[in-house]
């Protein structure tokens, strides 16, 4: 009884170690972080589309090569502050990124509009082997091969 008792004493703690245990990330996952994500609260505030001026993909050198993404943008206003939703890569590996910015509602802006664009730069760590494109706001900037 002494045996049977710790055997299964032993397959539950291995159960709940493997339950506390991260999730393996998927092809259809990209795992990294993302300073430009969502946050709460954002619902509150007003959503504006942003003018993008130049945009590049390439893989690091490091090891695993990292996809890395760099965009030059103009917001509405230098008011509204910078966010980019990042979904995929998909059953055709595309990499959608969504950059848009938000600022209060009702509240002007008194900055000067900006005559230089901001710079983002997103490093979305490491895809398993294959072909990928990469779309901004609805337009494809680059293909990398990892």
């Amino acid at each position: 009884m002494k045996t049977l008792n710790r055997i299964l004493s032993f397959l539950l703690a291995i159960l709940m170690l493997a339950a506390c245990a991260p999730k393996a990330a998927s092809a259809s996952e990209l795992q990294f972080d993302n300073p430009y994500a969502p946050q709460a609260g954002d619902s509150e505030l007003m959503a504006g589309d942003l003018n993008i001026d130049s945009s590049s993909v390439f893989l690091g050198e490091s090891q695993p090569p990292q996809l890395l993404v760099n965009f030059a943008y103009f917001p509405p206003t230098p008011c509204y502050q910078l966010r980019v939703e990042v979904t995929g890569p998909d059953q055709q590996k595309q990499i959608n990124l969504k950059a848009y910015g938000v600022a209060e509602k009702d509240k002007p802006c008194a900055l000067m509009a900006l005559a230089t664009p901001l710079q983002a730069n997103l490093n979305l760590g490491s895809l398993p082997k294959g072909h990928y494109t990469v779309v901004l706001n609805g337009n494809q900037i680059g293909e990398v091969n990892s």
